[in-house]
């Protein structure tokens, strides 16, 4: 878990990668209403985002059945220039190869999510 400084946590810069609208609005309310600057793309656009802003946390949406997506993790930490980026995958999906496949590429939590808001 990746633990930072109170007075930092207001300033971090939030990539919050999905394609669920309704979802990522929910996310992007909460976040924002606690302090953070939150970005919302989807995937295709994850990769230049990741360059130009160099986001401090990742926010990964995952539809269940589609694990493929986890390795964008190691795209967007190599533009970003940020080996160690913490990424939290949102998924509806229990299972635990998600979260081996995950671990595999370093994602730093899961949150498991309901299907939509």
């Amino acid at each position: 878990m990746v633990v930072m400084p109170e007075s930092d946590l207001e300033s971090l810069d939030v990539l919050y990668i999905g394609d669920d609208d309704a979802l990522a609005e929910m996310y992007r309310l909460k976040l924002e209403l606690d302090g953070y600057w939150v970005r919302v793309v989807d995937l295709d656009n994850a990769v230049a985002e990741a360059r130009a802003r160099r986001p401090d946390i990742i926010f990964l949406e995952l539809p269940a059945g589609r694990p493929d997506r986890l390795g964008i993790l190691e795209d967007l930490r190599h533009v970003a220039r940020r080996p160690d980026l913490p990424a939290i995958i949102l998924t509806a999906s229990r299972g635990q190869e998600l979260r081996n496949q995950g671990a595999t590429l370093s994602a730093t939590d899961y949150i498991v999510r309901i299907s939509s808001p």
